[in-house]
């Protein structure tokens, strides 16, 4: 027995076999006048022992008189139907593998509760997980959490597997990935899900992921339930000792940045040493927390003193992304005045200004990939 399914881009395929079967005159002809082209194509075939799954790209060539496609198969899967293996072809990270060819799978072996699945649940499916769910040893999305929850870093954190369920099983929420850091540098990895539960869209303040990012750097851990106020006197205590590690290796490093005009009272952090400084001065987290994306040019500072109002400016220049106002802040991260905010942001919209942060952006895009290569 021998069965074979195209199911993806079946119309290109089909069309490929009405151009092969033309007459030679005809193929030489739609071949030169490029309507013969490139495409791509999934199909699964299933014979006695086996089922395979490939996605293959299919060139056009006309040589000695004929058309023909030379196809090279990008992805594949093959399956034993005697020992139940499932293997994945060349080595390729499932997170290359275009989605619809593991849907296939799955509705070949109707486990059809996996699209059900949140996009961020979804997120978590490794080539162990799936094996384990043809195999019907993972069988509904409970024991998907719980498998996923067996890998590391999680493996030995006793996370409840209902609360992480009922956590990342949200529309609103990213990624369990993108909390890995709030989870694994938690007192309690559970609190850390409540935590995570509670911020209804999503939306993480910045505070709070500088401040699981200085735990990380640390090695300390991050109790979600301390208030407001321990979290800040946390924060600046850990700020100050990042700073201290950090001076003893500081080398002296210039942002070169080109010219820019700016109001009266407002002056760009141009090197390393200033940005500590500010940070010392400010008693915030500039320094520790953004030094790394203002090297690359993703963020900017700048020092803010004017009529006895001391405070440092971040600006956010993510590189296809438009400069936006991220935060401006005095001493300890105190807030000033909204009049003085507003004028911030208002210059920050400019043309003028957003034109400078588009092209120091790009500079440093571009030195980056002239180096990447010595």
């Amino acid at each position: 027995m021998e069965k074979i399914e195209i199911f993806n881009n079946i119309e290109a395929y089909n069309m490929s076999l009405n151009f092969l079967s033309n007459t030679h005159e005809m193929q030489r002809f739609n071949f030169y006048r490029g309507k013969v082209t490139a495409f791509t194509c999934a199909q699964r075939k299933e014979i006695d022992t086996h089922v395979y799954w490939s996605y293959t790209e299919a060139k056009p060539r006309f040589e000695n008189n004929r058309l023909f496609y030379t196809r090279n198969n990008k992805y594949g899967f093959t399956y034993d139907k005697a020992t139940k293996d499932f293997k994945f072809w060349f080595g390729r990270s499932i997170h290359e593998i275009p989605p619809f060819m593991l849907y296939d799978v799955f509705k070949h072996f109707n486990i059809d509760w996996y699209e059900k699945l949140s996009p961020s649940l979804l997120t978590l499916l490794n080539a162990t997980m799936v094996k384990n769910m043809i195999k019907g040893k993972i069988t509904n999305p409970r024991d998907y959490v719980k498998a996923y929850l067996k890998t590391s870093p999680y493996r030995k954190s006793e996370i409840s597997p209902e609360l992480f369920y009922k956590t990342f099983n949200n529309l609103h929420i990213q990624s369990p990935k993108t909390y890995r850091k709030i989870i694994e540098y938690s007192t309690d990895p559970n609190h850390a899900l409540e935590f995570i539960t509670a911020q209804n869209n999503g939306y993480i303040d910045h505070n709070i992921i500088d401040l699981y990012d200085q735990a990380s750097a640390l090695d300390r851990k991050v109790n979600p339930k301390w208030s407001d106020a321990r979290k800040k006197d946390v924060h600046a205590e850990w700020t100050r000792e990042i700073m201290n590690i950090e001076i003893k290796s500081l080398e002296p490093y210039d942002y070169n940045y080109s010219k820019i005009d700016l109001p009266q009272g407002l002056k760009i952090i141009s090197n390393n040493y200033e940005l500590f400084e500010e940070g010392t001065t400010m008693k915030h987290c500039v320094y520790t927390n953004y030094e790394y994306r203002i090297k690359s040019k993703q963020y900017f500072s700048f020092k803010y003193e004017k009529d006895n109002v001391r405070a440092t400016l971040g600006v956010d220049k993510s590189y296809s992304m438009p400069a936006t106002f991220n935060q401006m802040y005095g001493v300890g991260n105190s807030t000033i005045s909204t009049d003085i905010v507003d004028s911030i942001k208002e210059l920050i919209k400019s043309d003028y200004f957003q034109e400078w942060c588009e092209k120091e952006s790009k500079l440093s895009m571009q030195e980056r990939v002239d180096t990447a290569w010595i």
